[in-house]
């Protein structure tokens, strides 16, 4: 086998292996706002600050690790840059917020 198919197949097998190691990983940040917007509409938040979505819209996804108590806690920030730490969990419904 000469060595540029030896370098193409080290290829493929590392892009498969990057590509499978991200199916276990947390939410992603359309999943994150997603599941905050689930928790203020659950909360009632339309009544104490209408404009929910759009501040929810403006949150950026900092990181996130597996949690000790399950689920993954991440660092989301809001609009000012202060960052909250929030941990999420997968059900059959798609990511939620949780305490």
């Amino acid at each position: 086998m000469d060595a540029s198919m030896v370098c193409a197949r080290a290829a493929f097998v590392a892009a498969t292996v990057a590509a499978l190691a991200g199916c276990g990983s947390g939410p992603s940040e359309a999943d994150v706002k997603l599941a905050m917007v689930k928790q203020a509409e659950a909360s009632g938040a339309r009544m104490i600050a209408p404009n929910y979505k759009e501040e929810i819209d403006k949150a950026k996804l900092v990181g996130c690790a597996k949690a000790d108590a399950g689920g993954y806690a991440c660092d989301v920030s809001n609009a000012t840059g202060r960052v909250a730490s929030l941990r999420f969990v997968k059900s059959d419904q798609g990511w939620a917020v949780v305490n």
